[in-house]
């Protein structure tokens, strides 16, 4: 009854933790894009055309996608090594 009470736990915890990181994954990719969206209206503002306010705005998806990448890269490091 311990085992499987342990296992329950063990298997509650994962799940909190997933939806945790699914929740943060979530919200950091509408923050971006309401970034992206308000720094381009800022620059059409200013007289800059939508498709130059466009260019401009992708660096910001640009390091959304490096943080991504480096908040993935322990992981992938670890199966690299079980791999070996």
């Amino acid at each position: 009854m311990k085992r499987f009470q342990a296992i329950l736990s063990i298997a509650y915890m994962l799940l909190k933790i997933g939806g945790s990181l699914l929740a943060a994954w979530l919200t950091l990719g509408w923050n971006v894009r309401k970034a992206r969206k308000a720094f381009e209206a800022e620059l059409r503002k200013e007289g800059i055309s939508k498709k130059d306010a466009e260019k401009i705005s992708k660096n910001i998806l640009i390091l959304k996608n490096e943080m991504l990448s480096m908040a993935k890269n322990p992981l992938k490091m670890r199966r690299k090594d079980k791999t070996s």
